[in-house]
């Protein structure tokens, strides 16, 4: 029996996909793992993998097309199997901008109907968002799409609907412009993210922490690592130490999703990157278990994917808590994002020389400022910053790394 592809669901969130290319022709040679096609969602951008042996049988979604999770993509032939094996073809979850010729049939133009709002706008909307649009009795001409290719999703349809009573004005530009920029799709996606994290009721609370010893302890590990070719980074060592504060502060450790704060199992850091369009948010499965060496390996490693835009699907979803650092920019204080459902984002500032007073004597220490934003509907002041205190005396005195 032919072996449907599927678009998996890649992380939360993830609703439905776009097919960018296909990476193998009909009657292509197949090998299980081997890569099909491309496909980009709103959360990230892969390839789904083939399963099976065999060869490609049929292409059910065309490049450019938006499908949701679970739609069939096409076929894989296994070892003797022909076309004549090929179940018939349904695209009922596959959505375009095309217009139906006249001569459709009644049941093919019911189908456009649902994916297409009209020939006057062209704009794609999803069935879900269709349908809450008109749950709501929003106008769906008036909603502006932030998916793939610009299509409109329960979100923006969601999201319009609270803002409505709002008249979004747009600042007036009436100086001469050199160059226009339209937002890349990472891009995009960032913005949308932010919107919806500037949304939630967060605080920020900031802290100046003697980070010395750390110091110290990254220095002397220069020479100790120098065998594996890896220079210790301050953040290494605070994602070490925030990953041992998660696994002793539980409550630290959670999702809020809609009216429930799920306490986590696994402690999954996320860690933020600069990429060329933005910034991505790569995850360090089970932090907790892993040895300083082994998390400062695995940064390294993504860091240099990232720059070829292949990091694997499994590092780019799960997080539980994220760290970003502005650390090398000398920026000390700031109110980092937070990256929803997670409830708290650390922020890593600059590492500054200051004249501190040490057993009644004034002396040059190492201060490092953290800045620990939280979700308050989720998360109270006082827990969390005890939870910000058990981070800071884990760098106050590091010694417990070298275990």
């Amino acid at each position: 029996m032919p072996t449907p592809i599927i678009l998996p669901q890649w992380g939360m969130g993830m609703n439905d996909g776009q097919v960018m290319k296909w990476l193998k022709s009909i009657g292509d040679p197949i090998s299980k793992s081997d890569k099909l096609v491309e496909i980009e969602s709103s959360k990230v951008n892969s390839e789904v993998e083939a399963t099976t042996d065999g060869k490609l049988g049929r292409i059910d979604v065309e490049e450019g097309k938006v499908v949701n999770v679970g739609t069939i993509l096409g076929y894989i032939l296994l070892d003797g199997e022909s076309e004549n094996d090929l179940p018939e073809n349904e695209s009922d979850n596959t959505e375009t901008k095309e217009s139906e010729p006249e001569n459709s049939s009644t049941s093919t133009r019911n189908q456009a109907a649902h994916h297409v709002k009209d020939n006057k706008t062209g704009k794609v909307v999803t069935p879900r968002a269709r349908r809450l649009a008109k749950k709501l009795n929003v106008d769906i001409n008036l909603v502006n799409g932030t998916g793939p290719g610009g299509r409109i999703t329960e979100d923006d349809v969601s999201n319009y609907s609270n803002e409505s009573t709002d008249v979004e004005v747009l600042p007036v530009s009436n100086v001469p412009v050199r160059e226009v920029k339209k937002l890349v799709s990472l891009r995009s996606v960032i913005a949308k993210r932010m919107t919806e994290s500037s949304q939630i009721p967060t605080v920020t609370l900031t802290r100046n922490v003697d980070v010395t010893e750390t110091v110290k302890f990254q220095k002397k590990l220069v020479s100790d690592w120098r065998s594996k070719k890896l220079r210790p980074q301050y953040q290494d060592l605070v994602i070490k130490a925030v990953a041992k504060a998660l696994s002793e502060q539980r409550e630290a450790n959670a999702h809020l999703v809609g009216d429930e704060v799920r306490y986590l199992e696994d402690v999954n850091v996320g860690f933020a990157v600069a990429v060329t369009d933005g910034l991505i948010v790569p995850v360090i499965k089970n932090a907790d278990k892993k040895t300083l060496l082994e998390i400062a390996l695995e940064i390294r490693d993504i860091a240099k994917l990232s720059r070829t835009n292949s990091i694997p699907i499994e590092k780019m979803s799960g997080s539980s808590f994220s760290v970003t650092t502005l650390e090398s920019y000398e920026i000390e204080t700031f109110n980092p994002l937070l990256n929803p459902p997670e409830i708290g984002i650390l922020g890593v500032g600059a590492v500054k020389i200051a004249p501190t007073y040490v057993n009644d004597e004034l002396v040059p220490r190492s201060i490092g400022t953290l800045n620990l934003t939280f979700d308050h509907r989720a998360w109270d002041g006082a827990p969390s910053a005890n939870f910000l205190n058990v981070i800071s005396k884990y760098l106050i005195d590091p010694s417990w790394m070298d275990e």
